[in-house]
């Protein structure tokens, strides 16, 4: 229903404008609302007289039906803007951090520090290099037979490895074995020449024993009885291989004399000995 005074647009029935409280009954001279249409009670005074008066709610609320209040309410207080608005204040819990303790040392200096109870001597434990210059137990030169042996046993081992170098070369040059003189000679006995030279350095190095020696118990020491470094194992297999060159006219002192000491032994300063059985 539409409200003559105020337009005001509404879909409920009722005997007053929600609006404007304009009884609907004044529409028609002499109507009266059914008690049963009413939904709200009636004003004494006239429509226009409750409208025209300001002291007045325009907007009261005149029952406790939630479908008779206002679409519209205008609060009686307007709020401050936005920009001057303030959030109140709440109380927050803020984490306090526990206060540092500082401990003095104390400058306290015993005499004598006494072992704490639950130590055990610990055994000192010998560094590679003082273990590296430590004298080895004397024993007797090696003969001839044992070191022929273990020379023997040494060009085995490299011969087996050089015929093995030879097969996988060809192998991947795409040859047969009868292709072997197709390949060039200076570069692959090069090759094997430093790795014959790389076998006895690094086994005299590290143990003072090449496989040969192992078999034949045998070992390079120096002079004084210690352990041969990397210095004299190679200069002992450079002089070995000169020796060889000359057609081993360095190996004939090992054959005579009560050292047994080659030519390259006298260079490096080393000799071969012979080891205990345990």
């Amino acid at each position: 229903m539409k409200c003559p005074k105020c337009d005001y647009l509404g879909f409920d029935t009722g005997v007053r404008c929600k609006n404007c409280g304009y009884e609907f009954s004044l529409m028609i001279p002499g109507a009266e609302p059914s008690p049963g249409d009413v939904d709200l009670p009636l004003h004494t005074a006239s429509a226009d007289a409750a409208a025209d008066d300001p002291s007045l709610p325009l907007f009261a609320r005149e029952s406790d039906d939630a479908d008779d209040a206002p679409l519209i309410k205008v609060p009686a207080a307007p709020r401050a803007p936005l920009a001057v608005r303030r959030t109140p204040e709440i109380p927050r819990l803020r984490a306090v951090p526990r206060p540092i303790r500082r401990v003095e040392p104390a400058l306290e200096f015993s005499e004598e520090l006494e072992p704490a109870p639950w130590s055990e001597p610990v055994a000192p434990v010998a560094s590679p290099v003082v273990a590296a210059s430590t004298p080895l137990e004397p024993h007797h030169a090696g003969g001839p037979g044992a070191r022929s042996m273990a020379l023997a046993v040494d060009h085995i081992i490299l011969f087996t490895i050089d015929v093995a170098v030879l097969y996988f070369t060809l192998r991947i040059a795409g040859l047969t074995m009868a292709d072997w003189r197709s390949l060039p000679a200076v570069p692959l006995l090069t090759f094997l020449l430093f790795l014959k030279l790389g076998y006895f350095c690094a086994f005299t190095a590290v143990g003072g024993q090449t496989i040969g020696k192992m078999a034949a118990k045998l070992r390079v020491v120096t002079d004084t009885d210690e352990a041969v470094d990397g210095v004299r194992a190679m200069q002992r297999t450079i002089a070995a291989a000169a020796s060889a060159l000359v057609f081993g006219l360095g190996f004939v002192p090992a054959l005579i004399g009560g050292e047994r000491r080659t030519l390259h032994d006298r260079v490096a300063h080393t000799r071969v000995v012979t080891l205990r059985s345990a």
